[in-house]
């Protein structure tokens, strides 16, 4: 299905704030975290936005390490590294979380202090069992977390597309089949599972409007095509990001 039209995007006076708001140290020490990150598209939104707010941060910036998701595991350097691979295949998001057990089984469990799993909007949709999705994920999460102690997971919600805007996308909500609603149903299962410290809402950020109103559906103007995320929404969630993971560093 084409994405929805979207209005034009706002200015990146929001990048900007997500910068300039940072503590000064704030980048710096999530630079020192050994992060898992498993992600597919909006993913690379948010490293995208890593990358803009530690442009002029040199001295301490996250290190991005990739690796391909059926290659050998990476290096992960003692002093600190976001590493990250496109965790599967889009719309099998227990495609994802088996892989994402995995990766950390075969010892990138043993390498990070920190590991996020977040799914793609396209993962779940109107026709998902979305509590049988939000168990399968506690199940695997809940076993990693006894098994491997010494590593934070953090848990995302589930990113939003922007609201309905063509006949075929209306006529999908007024019959009970808005994706959307779906997607705020898993976030919500997410949100009651976990306390807030260790939660991702990239949900809440997608629906918050630049004056506070917050909407179930993606900010049509955080949007490049209704899905992923333009430059001014990457910073704002790529912020919040660096947010958690700063407060995982080990002084």
């Amino acid at each position: 299905m084409a994405p929805p039209t979207t209005a034009e995007p706002v200015s990146s006076t929001p990048a900007t704030t997500a910068a300039t708001t940072a503590a000064e140290d704030f980048i710096a020490r999530a630079s020192r975290v050994r992060v898992f990150f498993g992600h597919m598209s909006v993913g690379e939104n948010i490293l995208s936005g890593v990358t803009a707010l530690s442009a002029d941060r040199a001295a301490g910036a996250p290190q991005l390490v990739s690796f391909p998701l059926g290659g050998p595991l990476p290096e992960v350097p003692q002093t600190g590294a976001l590493v990250h691979t496109g965790i599967g295949d889009n719309g099998d998001p227990l495609g994802k979380l088996a892989n994402f057990d995995r990766l950390l089984r075969s010892g990138l469990g043993d390498r990070v202090d920190v590991a996020v799993l977040k799914f793609c909007y396209i993962d779940i949709n109107a026709g998902t069992d979305v509590d049988a999705l939000a168990r399968a994920y506690r199940t695997t999460l809940d076993t990693l977390e006894r098994d491997y102690p010494q590593v934070t997971f953090l848990h995302s919600t589930a990113p939003l597309m922007a609201a309905p805007s063509g006949l075929k996308d209306t006529v999908k909500s007024w019959l009970g089949k808005d994706d959307n609603v779906a997607r705020e149903r898993y976030s919500a299962l997410i949100r009651d599972a976990y306390p807030a410290d260790r939660l991702f809402d990239i949900a809440a950020i997608e629906g918050t409007d630049p004056d506070g109103t917050r909407r179930p559906a993606l900010y049509a103007g955080y949007t490049t095509d209704g899905g992923h995320l333009n430059e001014a929404a990457s910073a704002l969630v790529a912020d919040e990001f660096l947010r958690l993971i700063a407060d995982q560093a080990r002084d």
